[in-house]
This record gives C-alpha cells, sequence and structure tokens, in this order.
C-alpha cells in the first residue's frame, strides 16, 4: 500500500506532465481534419486508427520520465534491494504510467471522437479497446524505459525496441472497435493483456537488477 500512495503522491505533484499528455493528443486530433480533410466519412474512416496511434505515441513519451527520477536520486536502487517483490513495485509503476498518461486521454476521448465525427456507438467501442488495450502500451513501455535507463538518446532507442511489440495490441484494439466488437478481436487483446500482466513486470524486475548492477 505504501508503493501505491508513493506513485498517487508523485502524479499529484507532477500535475504538468498529465496535461502535456492531455495537449498532445488534442492537439493532433485537431490539426488532422486541416491537414488531410475536413470530410466527416473520411474522418470517420480515420478516426479509430488515429486516436489509438495518438494514444499510442503518448505512452511511449511518458515512459522514461515516469522511471528517470527514481534512478537519478537513487530511490531504483533502493526498491531493488528492499523486501518488496520488485515485480510488484514494477507492475505498480506500470500503473502510475497508465494514470498519470494514457487515464486522462482516455478521459477525453469522447470528445476526440466527436472532432472526428464518430458516431456515440464508435465511440463506445473505442473506449473499451483503450480500457483494454492501454494498459499493455503501459507495461511494454515500463520495460523499454527501464532498459535505456541511463543511455544517451534513450529515448529513440527505446522506440526502435518496442515498436514491434506495440504493434499487435494497436491492430487488435483498432480492429476490435472499428468491428465494433468482433469475439475474435477480442479475445486476442484481452489473452495478450493477461499475458503481459503476467510476464512482463517480472521482466521489468530482471531489467531493473542489471541497470543497478552496471
Amino acid at each position: 500500500m505504501g508503493l501505491v500512495l508513493r506513485e498517487l503522491r508523485i502524479l499529484l505533484r507532477s500535475p504538468a506532465e498529465t496535461v502535456q499528455s492531455l495537449m498532445f493528443g488534442v492537439l493532433v486530433v485537431a490539426l488532422f481534419p486541416l491537414a488531410i480533410t475536413p470530410d466527416p466519412e473520411i474522418l470517420r474512416q480515420l478516426a479509430v486508427g488515429l486516436i489509438w496511434v495518438v494514444t499510442l505515441l503518448t505512452s511511449l513519451l511518458a515512459a522514461e520520465r515516469s522511471l528517470v527520477g527514481d534512478f537519478e536520486d537513487g530511490t531504483l536502487e533502493q526498491m531493488v534491494l528492499g523486501i518488496q517483490p520488485l515485480w510488484l513495485i514494477c507492475l505498480i509503476k506500470s500503473a502510475g504510467h497508465w494514470l498519470s498518461a494514457l487515464l486522462p486521454l482516455l478521459l477525453i476521448t469522447p470528445l476526440l471522437g466527436l472532432m472526428l465525427a464518430m458516431t456515440p456507438s464508435a465511440i463506445l467501442w473505442l473506449l473499451a479497446s483503450l480500457l483494454l488495450g492501454t494498459p499493455i502500451l503501459s507495461l511494454f513501455c515500463i520495460l523499454g524505459g527501464m532498459m535505456t535507463l541511463g543511455l544517451n538518446r534513450g529515448g529513440a532507442l527505446m522506440l526502435v525496441i518496442l515498436m514491434p511489440f506495440l504493434v499487435p495490441p494497436l491492430i487488435l484494439g483498432t480492429q476490435w472497435a472499428m468491428t465494433e466488437g468482433q469475439a475474435f478481436y477480442g479475445y486476442l487483446l484481452a489473452g495478450l493483456l493477461s499475458l503481459s500482466l503476467m510476464t512482463l513486470p517480472i521482466a521489468t524486475a530482471t531489467v531493473a537488477r542489471i541497470v543497478v548492477s552496471r
């Protein structure tokens, strides 16, 4: 519980990061019709993919800043050497990343959908796909952020490392939303989330031990 409260205090002390995530999503969606076309039919066809890509990029932008403070002040080393299970700490860090970077974006998704001429039904299915898929993005992003801690141009390296792993949830999430709940894509996305929850915190904990020892 102490770890959870600590992450919540960090979130409350840095509202600028949340605002940054929101502004990024709103600006991209607002500028997209100006750059492509204001035709509602075309926007409606591209809306799901656009919002999912914006969400993915937002998660990547927030990944490194979720860990760099703990790395620089020695907190990460104390976590590795402490008595708390390190995989649980990594899971809580992933939850903190989701709360600070992705949850605010999910809350304004209906507004983004209306800006892109989406129907209410399509917005609901988009929200469902994001609720199921964005935790996967957070788990992978914390793993990638841990792998690139302390490296020069770590953000670019993290993008190269993570992109092959982020494509499957992107594809499954967009297809589930665009087909408005076809069970095949929903089951695959749920299965990917379950697999990620079981394996990625353990993998992140292993990487954290390597980062601290090098």
